[in-house]
This record gives C-alpha cells, sequence and structure tokens, in this order.
C-alpha cells in the first residue's frame, strides 16, 4: 500500500450499484530523471530547486501531483518527515484541483491514501488510518473496471481494513477487508504473479475470523483459497513460502478443534518446506525455522512425544544462532525457548532446565517496550514456568510470583484477543494450587470464577473447551469433597457430561474424562444409594481402561478406580465376588506403579481396606497385620501435609481396635496377651486422636474418626470418651454447612444419623457423672438447622458497639447468607465466597478481647438461664439407657447443678413400642391416613373416621399410663423432693421422645407444661419485642371455604373468628378471599399476634413442605423460615399437625410451630396431630378471655396457662384423647 500507481490510464466504472462516472484517459506522470536523483540526494535543497520549477508549470494539478510524488520519493529514501508533510499537502492540492470527472482523480485519491498510511505507520496515529481508507474507497470508487491497478487497490483497502481490525477490534472492519480480498483476488487469473499473495491475504483474512468467532467454516474457505493458488502456482515461486506458513496456520487451528493428527502433521510438513526453501540467516529463514519449532512443540503438547519436544528445542536454538541479538525476535526466540525447556522440566526435571526457562522468558519480558501488546503473553508464559517450578519444588513464592504476574496481565490485555481465555484458565490453575496447599475453599471459588471467564471466552468449536470444563467439574468436585453441598456433585457431574460430550472418540483426554465422570457418579452413589449411578460408574470405567494401553501412565489410576467400585458394590450387594475381582485389579495396578515409579499412598490405602474386608469374611488376623503393614508403608511415603494422611491414621486406629478386641476375646490369661491387648489399644487411640486432631482431615474424616475413638475409649471405660465426643460434635457446624440448602443440610443429618451421635454422646457423659456436659452435648445436637438460621438474624450489638467495622461487616454478610438461605428461592445463587468470609470474619472476631466464644457451642452457665422461670427437663433416649436431665430455676439454691433422673422403663424398644401404639391408636381415627378427597370434619385436610373407639381408647390409656409411670412421674418425684410442686415447666424432648405426649400423661396435673425445641431458643424467646405503639395488634385469619375443592369446608372457621372478635373488638380479621398467601405474609409482619384457622398438614417426605392451606395456595414451612418476624410474639395455628415432627429428623423441630419460633414467634400454640373443627372455636375463645380476664391485655407470658386451662376444660367436657391431648404449648 507504500507504492504509488504507475499506470497511464484507467476509465472509472461502477461498483457495488453505484452510478459509473465516465471519465477520459488517465495522464502520465514523467519525471525527469535529474529530479529524480534530487529528490533522493541528501541535501535537501536540491529538491526545494527543484520544486521552484513546478510552481509556475501548468496544468497546476499535474504540478501538484509530480510534486508530490518527489517528495514521497525523498522520504521513503532518506525518511524525511518534513518531505512526507509537503507530499501529503501537494496530493491534496492536487485532489482538490480535479472535478468528479477529472480522469486523473482516482490515483491522485490512491497517492493521498498512501501518504496518509506512510503516516499512520509512522506514528501510529490511527485517525491517518481512516483517512487512508477513507481516500482509497473514492479512489476504487471512481476507478474504470479494465484498471489494472484495481485489483491491487482493492488489496490495499483490504490491508487498511484489516489494520484498522487491529486496532478496534470491530468485526465490520473485517468483513470488508474480506470483501475487499475477495475482489482482488477474483480480478486476477491464477498465472498472475500476485496470485499467491493475494490468496494468502484473503487466508489471512479468513484466519482472522474465525479467530474471533471461532467458525471452522472461515478456516476450511482459508485453506481452499489458499490451497488452490499453491498448486497453480510454480514452485520456485517467492511468496510460495509464506503461503505454506499460512496453510500452516489454518492447519494448527483446525487441529485445535479436531483433534486430527493429520492436520498437525501437515502443518509441520508445510513449515518444513518453507525453511528449507529460504536461506539461512535471512529473516524469513529464522522466522520459518520458529514456526517449525512452535509446531512440535504444539505436538508435543497434545500427544506428549518426548521426541517432539526436543525437536521443537533443536529447531529454536537452530533459529536463536542466526538471529541478531539486536532484533526483537532474538528475544522471541529465547521465550520460545524457555517455555520448551520449561516443559522439559515438567517432563524430566532438571534444575538447569527450568533455571534457564525462567532466564530466558524474564528477558523476553523486559526486553519488550512499554505497551507493547505481546507484554502480557510473555507475562502468562513466565507465570507458567513459574507455576511449573512450584508443583516440583512447592515454593509458595514461585505460585505468588505467577499469581502477580497473571494478574497483571489480565490487566492490559485487549478483551478481543484471541487467547484472552488462555489467561483466566491459568489464573484458575493458580488458584486450584493455592487450594491443594492450603485447603482454603475461597480458592475454589475464586478457581471457579476464572475457570468460568475462560469459558466464556473460549471458542465453542476449540478442543480446549472440553479442558476447561473439566476444570470447572473438577473444582466443584474438590469443593463437594469437603462440603457435601449436592448442587456441587449435580454441577460437577454436569460438566464432566458436557466436556465428553465434546471430545471426540480420539482424544487424547478422553480416558481421563471418562475416569473422571465414574469418581462422580460414584459419589452420587453413596450418596444417594442408587444403583443405576454405580452401574454407569463402572460402565464409564471400563470404557476409560479400554481406551489406554497397557503401558499408559494412567493405567494403575484406572485399575485402582476400578477396584474401588468393585469394593461399592460389595458393600452394596455383599457379594464376594466383587471382593475377588477387586483384589488382582489392585496387585496389577501396584505392580504398574512401582515398575513406573507412580506410587500412590491411595493405591496403599485402598489394600489396606480390602484387607480388613478379607478379616471381616474369615476373621484371620493375619488380614489386620498385613494391613497395619500397608498403612505403615504408605504413611512413610506420604509428605507430611498430604490429605489423605488422616484417612490413614484413622485406618490404623480401627486396625489396632480389632486387634486389641481379638486380643481380649482369645481365650488366653498370659501376660503378654494382656500386655499385647493394652498396647493395640494406646496405638488405636493414638492414631484415631492423630486422624481427629490433624489440621488436614476434612470434617467427614473427622466425624467417623472421632466416633470410632469415642466407641472404644467408652469400651475401656477411659474419660476421654467425652473428649472424643466433643471432637465428633464440633464437626457439626462444617459438615452441616451453612452454605449448602436446608435440604442438603437434612439430608446429611439422616445419612449420618446425628440423631444417634448426639444420644450416644449424652449417654456417655451421664455415665462418667458429668451432668453439664450432657447439657451442653444435647444443645449442640438439636435443632442445628433452626440454630444455624436464628444465628443468621441475631443482631450482634455487642460486637458493633464495640468494633463497628468488623461488627457491621458480620452482620451484613449475615443478613445475605439468610436471604440466600431462602428455601422458597427459584434462583439459586452462590453462597459459598459469604459463607467462607464469614468463616474468616468468626475466627477473626475470636482474637478480639471479649469475643474469644463468639460463634461458639454455649456452656453449661448460660444454658442454665433457661430454667430462669421454672424447671426445664431434657430428655435423652440411646441404646445405653434413658434419661431426663432437669435444670432447676435460677432461684434454686442447686441450680448450677443439673440432676440426672435414670429411665429404666424408657428402653429404646419401649419408647419404639408406645409409639407404634399411639400411632394405631391415631389410625383407628385416620389421623395418619394419606386421604384427602372424602368429606372432611377435621382441620388436616383428611378424613376423619373412628371404626374402633373402643380400642383405641385401650391404646391411649396404656400410653399415657406408661408415659406417666417411665418418664413423667420420676421427673416429677425429683422436683417434688427438691421443693418444686407446681408452676411453669418446660420439655425438651430429643428423639423418640419428640413423638409422645409427655404432657398429658399426669391424671393430675400439677405444672404448666410447655415445649421447647432448645434451651437457646427459650432464652431468646424471653427477650422482650419492641413495639412501635401502646396497644398489641392481633389478626386473626381463617379460611371456611378454598375454591374447588368443597370437600375442605370448615364451617366452625368463621364461628372461631367471631368468637375471637368478640373477646377482642381491635382483632383484625381476614377471611377466605382476604386471606390470600401474600396478603397472610404481610400481615405476619405487620402484627404482634397471629391466629391462623385453617387447614394444616405435615409433609412427612419434605418437611419444608409442611403448610397451612389458604384461599389461594400454601403458606409452607420453607416460606415461613424465610421471613423476619421482627414483632411476631405468638401464633395460635388452629390447624391440624402444626407441632408434628419429622420421623427422620426428630430433633429439628420440622414443623409450623417450630419454623413461627424461628421465624421470631416467641410463643406458639400448634397441633401434634388433627384436630376436630368444632373443636377450634372453642379453644380458642377460652384462650384469649383467659388471658383478658387475667391480664387485661395480651400477654404472651399468659398463653401458656389459658392453653393449659382451655385444654382442660375441653377435657372436663368428656372430649376423647385424640381431641384435647394434640394441643401444645412451644416458647416462653
Amino acid at each position: 500500500m507504500d507504492s504509488m500507481s504507475s499506470q497511464a490510464e484507467v476509465e472509472v466504472k461502477q461498483i457495488d450499484g453505484e452510478s459509473e462516472v465516465q471519465r477520459g484517459e488517465e495522464s502520465k506522470i514523467e519525471i525527469p530523471a535529474d529530479h529524480a536523483a534530487g529528490a533522493w540526494a541528501a541535501d535537501p535543497g536540491i529538491l526545494e530547486e527543484i520544486a521552484k520549477e513546478y510552481q509556475t508549470k501548468e496544468p497546476y494539478g499535474t504540478a501538484q501531483e509530480t510534486l508530490g510524488f518527489l517528495y514521497h520519493m525523498r522520504f521513503m529514501a532518506v525518511s524525511d518527515v518534513s518531505a512526507l508533510q509537503k507530499a501529503l499537502a501537494h496530493f491534496q492540492a492536487a485532489v482538490d484541483d480535479a472535478d468528479d470527472k477529472h480522469p486523473d482523480l482516482p490515483r491522485r485519491q490512491q497517492c493521498l491514501a498512501v501518504v496518509c498510511n506512510c503516516f499512520y505507520k509512522n506514528t501510529g496515529v490511527l485517525n491517518y488510518l481512516k483517512l487512508s481508507i477513507h481516500w482509497l474507497q473514492l479512489a476504487v470508487d471512481g476507478c474504470r473496471n479494465d484498471s489494472p491497478d484495481l485489483p491491487f487497490w482493492y488489496q490495499s483497502l483490504a490491508v487498511a481494513y484489516t489494520k484498522s481490525y487491529v486496532h478496534e477490534k470491530n468485526i465490520g472492519d473485517l468483513e470488508r477487508a474480506i470483501k475487499f480480498d475477495s475482489f482482488a483476488l477474483g480480478m486476477l487469473s491464477s498465472d498472475h504473479p500476485g496470485f499467491i499473495k493475494f490468496s494468502e491475504g484473503l487466508a489471512q483474512s479468513y484466519c482472522s475470523r474465525f479467530e474471533r468467532l471461532g467458525e471452522v467454516e472461515d478456516l476450511n474457505k482459508g485453506i481452499e483459497v489458499l490451497l488452490g493458488a499453491i498448486r497453480a502456482s510454480l514452485q520456485d515461486h517467492p511468496d510460495l513460502s509464506e503461503a505454506w506458513r499460512t496453510l500452516s496456520v489454518l492447519y494448527i487451528h483446525r487441529f485445535r478443534i479436531n483433534g486430527s493428527k493429520e492436520d498437525l502433521e501437515t502443518a509441520i510438513s508445510l513449515r518444513k518446506s518453507a525453511v528449507q526453501a529460504t536461506s539461512p540467516g535471512t529473516t524469513e529463514h529464522i522466522t520459518y525455522t520458529q514456526s517449525l519449532a512452535a509446531a512440535y512443540g504444539e505436538q508435543y503438547k497434545s500427544f506428549s512425544s518426548f521426541e517432539d519436544l526436543e525437536l521443537s528445542i533443536k529447531y529454536v536454538q537452530e533459529a536463536i544462532v542466526q538471529a541478531p541479538t539486536e532484533e526483537p525476535i532474538f528475544a522471541a526466540l529465547l521465550e520460545d525457548l524457555g517455555v520448551a525447556l520449561m516443559y522439559k522440566y515438567k517432563t524430566i526435571g532438571g534444575d538447569d532446565n527450568i533455571k534457564l526457562a525462567l532466564q530466558y522468558i524474564e528477558f523476553s519480558v523486559k526486553s519488550l517496550p512499554a505497551g507493547d501488546h505481546k507484554i502480557p503473553h510473555s507475562q502468562k508464559n513466565l507465570a507458567m514456568t513459574y507455576l511449573q517450578r512450584y508443583r516440583n519444588q512447592g515454593d509458595i513464592g514461585d505460585l505468588k510470583q505467577a499469581e502477580d504476574l497473571l494478574k497483571q496481565a489480565l490487566g492490559t490485555i485487549q478483551p478481543t484477543d484471541p487467547q484472552l481465555y488462555e489467561f483466566h484458565d491459568s489464573l484458575a490453575t493458580a488458584y486450584q494450587l493455592y487450594f491443594d496447599q492450603f485447603g482454603d475453599l475461597h480458592y475454589i471459588s475464586l478457581a471457579l470464577d476464572q475457570y468460568k471467564l475462560a469459558v466464556a471466552f473460549i471458542s465453542p468449536t476449540s478442543m480446549e473447551l472440553s479442558r476447561c470444563e473439566q476444570n470447572i467439574a473438577n473444582c466443584y468436585a474438590s469443593r463437594y469433597n469437603r462440603l457435601h453441598d449436592h448442587d456441587d456433585l449435580d454441577f460437577a457431574i454436569q460438566y464432566s457430561m458436557q466436556s465428553l460430550q465434546q471430545m471426540s472418540a480420539d482424544h487424547q483426554d478422553i480416558s481421563s474424562a471418562k475416569s473422571n465422570l465414574s469418581s462422580l457418579l460414584h459419589s452420587k452413589f453413596k450418596l444417594h444409594n442408587n444403583v443405576a449411578d454405580l452401574d454407569a460408574a463402572m460402565k464409564h470405567q471400563m470404557d476409560a481402561l479400554d481406551t489406554v494401553g497397557e503401558t499408559n501412565p494412567s493405567q494403575p489410576k484406572l485399575l485402582h478406580e476400578l477396584a474401588l467400585l468393585h469394593l461399592a458394590y460389595l458393600g452394596y450387594t455383599k457379594d464376594i465376588a466383587h471382593l475377588e475381582a477387586a483384589i488382582p485389579l489392585m496387585e496389577k495396578c501396584l505392580k504398574l506403579a512401582h515398575e513406573n515409579q507412580l506410587d500412590s499412598p491411595s493405591y496403599h490405602y485402598t489394600l489396606a481396606v480390602m484387607l480388613v474386608n478379607l478379616w471381616v469374611v474369615d476373621r484371620k488376623i493375619d488380614w489386620i497385620y498385613a494391613c497395619i503393614e500397608v498403612c505403615y508403608f504408605a504413611i512413610s511415603h506420604t509428605r507430611t501435609d498430604g490429605p489423605i494422611l488422616p484417612i490413614l491414621y484413622h485406618l490404623l486406629g480401627k486396625s489396632f481396635a480389632i486387634m486389641c478386641i481379638h486380643s481380649q476375646d482369645v481365650n488366653s490369661t498370659s501376660v503378654s496377651q494382656e500386655v499385647s491387648a493394652v498396647e493395640d489399644a494406646y496405638c488405636a487411640l493414638y492414631y484415631y486422636r492423630t486422624s481427629v486432631t490433624s489440621s488436614f482431615a476434612t470434617p467427614r474424616v473427622c466425624l467417623d474418626a472421632a466416633l470410632d475413638w469415642a466407641k472404644l475409649a467408652e469400651i475401656l471405660n477411659l474419660n476421654e470418651t467425652l473428649t472424643a465426643y466433643s471432637s465428633a460434635l464440633a464437626t457439626l457446624p462444617n459438615i452441616l454447612w451453612i452454605g449448602n440448602s436446608l435440604g442438603d443440610r437434612y439430608n446429611s443429618l439422616v445419612e449420618l444419623n446425628i440423631s444417634d451421635l448426639v444420644s450416644s454422646a449424652v449417654a456417655a457423659s451421664l455415665k462418667f457423672n458429668d451432668v453439664k456436659h450432657a447439657v451442653e452435648f444435647m444443645e449442640q445436637g438439636l435443632a442445628i438447622t433452626y440454630r444455624q438460621m436464628l444465628q443468621l438474624r441475631d443482631e450482634p450489638t455487642q460486637l458493633i458497639e464495640k468494633y463497628p467495622e468488623i461488627g457491621l461487616e458480620f452482620q451484613q454478610i449475615s443478613l445475605k447468607l439468610h436471604e440466600i438461605s431462602d428455601p422458597e428461592r427459584t434462583i439459586k445463587q452462590d453462597s459459598h465466597s459469604l459463607v467462607i468470609r464469614q468463616k474468616d470474619l468468626i475466627e477473626k472476631i475470636r482474637t478480639l478481647p471479649g469475643f474469644e466464644d463468639f460463634f461458639l457451642p454455649k456452656l453449661f452457665k448460660e444454658l442454665s438461664q433457661a430454667a430462669k422461670y421454672g424447671p426445664v427437663v431434657l430428655l435423652n433416649a440411646s441404646y445405653k439407657g434413658s434419661n431426663a436431665i432437669i435444670l432447676l430455676p435460677s432461684t434454686h439454691e442447686s441450680s448450677g447443678n443439673p440432676l440426672s433422673v435414670p429411665l429404666p422403663d424408657a428402653t429404646t424398644e419401649n419408647l419404639q413400642d408406645y409409639c407404634e401404639k399411639l400411632k394405631k391408636a391415631l389410625r383407628f381415627h385416620n389421623i395418619f391416613a394419606r386421604e384427602v378427597d372424602r368429606p372432611e370434619k377435621e382441620r388436616s385436610g383428611r378424613p376423619s373416621n373412628s371404626n374402633s373407639p373402643e380400642l383405641s381408647l385401650k391404646y391411649f390409656r396404656e400410653l399415657l399410663g406408661w408415659l406417666w409411670k417411665a418418664i413423667v412421674k420420676p421427673v416429677y418425684d425429683v422436683l417434688q423432693s427438691n421443693g418444686i410442686h407446681s408452676g411453669r415447666m418446660w420439655w425438651c424432648p430429643s428423639g423418640l421422645f419428640t413423638f409422645l405426649p409427655i404432657h398429658a400423661a399426669a391424671s393430675i396435673n400439677l405444672f404448666i407444661q410447655t415445649y421447647t425445641p432448645t434451651l437457646d431458643a427459650l432464652i431468646k424467646a424471653r427477650t422482650p419485642k419492641a413495639t412501635t405503639s401502646d396497644s398489641i395488634s392481633l389478626a386473626a385469619i381463617g379460611i371456611t371455604d378454598i375454591p374447588g375443592k368443597p370437600h375442605l369446608t370448615l364451617p366452625s372457621v368463621t364461628k372461631e373468628l367471631n368468637s375471637i372478635k368478640n373477646v377482642i373488638a381491635s382483632a383484625n380479621i381476614l377471611s377466605d378471599a382476604n386471606a390470600t398467601v401474600s396478603s397472610v405474609l404481610k400481615t405476619m409482619r405487620n402484627h404482634e399476634w397471629l391466629h391462623i384457622a385453617c387447614h394444616g398438614q405435615q409433609d412427612a417426605s419434605n418437611p419444608l413442605n409442611s403448610c397451612l392451606q389458604l384461599y389461594d395456595g400454601n403458606l409452607n414451612l420453607g416460606q415461613i423460615l424465610a421471613k423476619d418476624l421482627p414483632r411476631a410474639q405468638f401464633a395460635f395455628l388452629s390447624a391440624c399437625q402444626t407441632a408434628m415432627g419429622s420421623s427422620d429428623l426428630p430433633n429439628e423441630s420440622l414443623h409450623l410451630a417450630g419454623g413461627f419460633i424461628e421465624a421470631g414467634c416467641q410463643a406458639t400454640i400448634g397441633t401434634l396431630w388433627n384436630m376436630g373443627d368444632s373443636d377450634g372455636p372453642k379453644v380458642a375463645e377460652l384462650v384469649y378471655k383467659h388471658i383478658i380476664n387475667h391480664r387485661k391485655a395480651l400477654d404472651v407470658h399468659a398463653t401458656a396457662e389459658a392453653l393449659y386451662f382451655a385444654v382442660q376444660s375441653l377435657k372436663d367436657s368428656g372430649a376423647p384423647f385424640e381431641r384435647w391431648i394434640p394441643f401444645i404449648h412451644m416458647g416462653s
């Protein structure tokens, strides 16, 4: 584009439908030889003298054009910028002199474009390039169709648009470049000397568009264009070498999409041809040799052939020898060599390799001028080299250096750079390595963010996409292994499947991708116990193994994973054949691993597990000896910070525990046998303890090891039993992580049988006469998820007062987490980073004076405040025995010493029997039936049909008699012996006790009884509420009819609402069509007291769906838990099953009454099962009348007493057991 037109004549033509301008013949510009010599002369005065001759020459335009040529010639000869400025002025004058039909106008416009382009090249000012495009466009628009200059001007215009695209990344510029390149090429015959160069220009434009849009069709078009040109050219054509190079780039791009080795080999062959066709030492030869080295490097990275890496190093070294040290290509070649040496270090090690790699790449970075677009790419290469050295040597400084370099690079790289994804991908890798080093989940979140950015910027057709998605799957899997968030596992499987679907059958990563998916499905099987997941995992693992050869280094890992699947089948089917299949797999795995120096402690751990399984089969103690030996070997070959260490320690503890028990079982009284048993016990306890206290133990590993430690210590009657249980309970906040969904946490509670853990811990404390510890243990295990939600709502007032900055940040994070944890949210939001930040803040807060116990489980001294206004009785049942623990009122002289009351008749067997008896008694009234489509007489949405009242009466009498004898009377006796004969008391049951109507056991009730889910909940419920007015407002909500459900009519609800209005005239009545879900939720926030009379139903399979049935839908427990009711004091839930908990989660108080307590109410009235529709008005009127008559105003502290007298009245009226028993009071 820097050359002027030399054609003599042109007639302008029509382009793209524009009107053709008829021109005459173009004039000739003739420059005398002496004038040309003057332009090239060193002395600028010579040309100035010549220029004077043209000032009077006619025609004026021709003279100006000639001067333009002369001054342009001078600029090209001696780089005199002032000459270029004069050339611009003279050409502009020539253009201005010509009218639209002047035959020389297009040529003058083209010359003006050339000068503007020279200015652009000389200054880098983009506006000159835009002017060049402007004048070139006018030139081609005015040029004749048959002008021999036209294809060259088209090609120049395409080049200009390409440069503009490089600057501004406007895809329209690239489209125009392709259009004008196509015009230019279409005007040349295949034997034209410029045909190859023009073809290469079009191919490069297609390549640029591919790099922008990722459409493989552009590569195919570019390859087709260049192949045609090359085939039509002579073998000695001067442009052939550059065409080969460009064609090789297209083939390499296509290889990165389809993975075809043939494309890559073709690219290497083309670059070899280019090297051989050029002379050593020339710029072209050096450049082509560099390209050939890069192609071999590509082949090494794709197929892991060390020979390719050696060839890459050989060719780049050849190029370095030939390159001038002062030229930019010298530093670029050193960088290429550095990258190759980094890969060599990765493959075979060698300190010199990594040292030189860093030295060469650092030299390249420093040699680039400030602002050079290559700097971020060089910084990335340097970062990757530091990352590789970190992987081999573990110096955290290298990892930090890599992170800093990548952040700098991302700060300067162009957002449209086709390699942008590599920068995000590399930074994600750095964060993953941070996680591997420190175990901080914050780094996994950062890695996921970067990997997702990489995926967003990568071409959807790139082979790299599958690798990035595999990395995302690995991140989610890592976080799942730590937190057991089911969403993480689902996302890991999703990305793993997407990655696999994009891989061809011969993709180099196909085996590892299938194996990874298999591992994830194995985890899913362990979570849900669905054998279909295990079958799918086995299929993918077998496929993965089939795709690799015997000598493949991944063979041991694949064999190991296959063995693990057989062990999973063994656990599921109890079929010993799976153990027999796993053993030879592990033998082969260990043999290959040893031969290839790929030994892994995890392989030996799996072998040790198999040995324990063999002991389970035949009880031969030699298997345990062998297991211990294998564990010792694995430990000796594991880094001190290896995450598998605590797992190995746990297995060692188990093995020594087996040895200890075996020694005790052997019929021998020898001293040596006894000593051996003691030594085995000591070792078992030591390794359990070591596993639990390891900083690398995951919460699950810690929990499992702590439980085994506690069991053995208790068998040996050691006080450290309580330390072990303390460690087990301390893992619960991390296992039931607040960042996980409520559903996941509920599943974990069931899966891990946390209620049994808690009851065992409490029983052990009582066994060792540590009643205060028993209270603390029980509190830790009750209503865990409710407490987590309450903590998110608690305002850290004292913290904010003393340390406002950290206090306010903590409060804001807690509020955000509460919002995110809303079970009703339809849009999932990643809460992990918030939880991680909250955890960091908690640790920081605990370092502040006075806040050392912040967010730690409350100690007995605080918990004892629950008994401030009356005794609180905790009930614990375990296979070791059942007990009541009584907290005496703070006014009692022994209030600081809780009392343990054995309940010998309340065995777990008896409790289960009487739970069944209660179910039978209720079943006679269809209370547990699930039919909802028959005429309704109750408020559960289910029919009542007492088909055997006599038998039901018998069961109820037996149940209440047993409850009195086995539980209530022993408690009353102890209370009376301590001078407590009447008043308020609170039951805090756990486990099976939560299903029994303990409050109804006494024939004459001496106490007004209330339930509380936890001690802390009771303490909080007594905290006075801030009111906005002097009077307390009550909203009475009732549903008589639900549209379309005539069988759910509740005729007594109207009477109930009227009775409330009669007692409390200010009551706000909301009924039927006015009682929609949205209006009720709004009303709940605006009133202190709530009375809701409608159908209620407990959902046993999903407690969060337990609901109150309103006019237009259900108000479920999940919605209630999501609300914060700052004004709420009391809720009377006059509906069925509002205090019926989940059979799977008895300690979680997962019912509507508990939900209202969690949402902010101080007290609630609910029902354990169905209530009669006609009982609602009676009980409600009696409750409110008692409160108003005795307190003259609504008082939440009077609600328990009011219910006591209301139920007593219902009972005295002759109501059967199933009608008066279900009403209970919860809270303050």
